[in-house]
């Protein structure tokens, strides 16, 4: 008869169990709920709404007279005569409350309306965060370890607090979704040293990045930023580059250092590129396809320094 397994090796196995699976053998061994949550809980998804919690592929939603659970295609309903607020409440003190800790791939917060989450004492570490309005934001960061900065990746809207906040100077990919008719001035532009800035928008003309580019090149300033504007239309796209173009035309030329090989690796149709030179760096502007349903085109705007 084998052995039982020890603490640390119990420890070791449930903590790099799939959450969902984990739940359904704690659920079954009274055992086992007693040290549950002194083990740190490892999740690839977590996602929090007013009404919703998903966990990696399961999603539990609460209606006013009924709890249904989505998971690889597969829905279970069952009629619980609670408000949502409570239902919410249960679902966040079974999955949250009493966790010291909590690792999670991709935190998406959007709780602004749940009222006993700030009390949670606990923390989740992240590699990346969704929090797109501000409420959002500042509920999600205080429940954030620490040693989870900076974030490899911040997804939010732009706002006149976003581009001062440390939080979002320090993370690594910053993803900034526009609200229809947004305008993103140069001034907050000129605030962003991540190491690569997404915009996500409807409509691209919005984000001042010719003005930015400009600005660079007559200051001589180093410019260490990568900036990538996702693009939904053909129509929007050459809509960007003919205002690249009207405003670099003397500058358009071959794009050197563009890597044939990783173009070809990742299924990538280059569309038009040219280098913009400064005394001290130059910045390539191209525009590629990409065999994605969301947002198949999108220009991208690189600084290279000049050895």
């Amino acid at each position: 008869m084998p052995l039982p397994l020890s603490y640390p090796g119990l420890k070791c196995v449930l903590e790099n169990l799939e959450a969902v699976k984990r739940a359904h053998v704690i659920a079954r061994a009274p055992g086992l709920q007693k040290i549950n949550k002194l083990i740190p809980l490892c999740l690839e998804n977590f996602f929090i709404d007013y009404n919703e919690l998903s966990i990696n592929t399961l999603s539990i939603i609460c209606y006013t007279e009924k709890v249904k659970y989505l998971m690889n295609g597969k829905t279970l309903s069952r009629q619980i005569s609670e408000s949502e607020e409570e239902k919410m409440k249960k679902l966040i003190k079974y999955y949250i409350c009493g966790r010291s800790i909590i690792h999670v791939d991709s935190l998406d917060w959007c709780d602004s309306f749940q009222p006993n989450v700030n009390g949670v004492n606990l923390k989740f570490r992240v590699n990346s965060l969704k929090a797109l309005f501000p409420k959002d934001f500042e509920t999600a960061i205080p429940l954030i370890d620490p040693r989870s900065f900076p974030l490899k990746t911040l997804t939010t809207f732009p706002n006149t607090s976003t581009f001062d906040n440390h939080v979002v100077k320090l993370a690594e990919t910053l993803k900034l979704n526009l609200m229809i008719d947004q305008i993103v001035p140069v001034e907050d532009l000129k605030k962003l040293n991540n190491q690569t800035v997404v915009f996500d928008g409807y409509n691209p003309s919005s984000i001042d990045i010719i003005s930015l580019i400009k600005y660079h090149v007559e200051t001589k300033q180093d410019i260490r930023t990568t900036f990538v504007i996702l693009l939904y239309t053909k129509n929007l796209l050459g809509e960007m580059l003919r205002e690249f173009e009207s405003a670099f035309d003397e500058f358009q030329c071959d794009l050197d250092g563009v890597n044939d090989r990783f173009v070809k690796y990742k299924k990538v149709k280059p569309i038009i590129s040219f280098q913009i030179y400064s005394r001290i760096f130059r910045i390539q502007v191209y525009a590629i396809e990409v065999p994605e349903k969301y947002c198949p085109y999108k220009i991208i705007v690189k600084p290279v320094s000049r050895l």
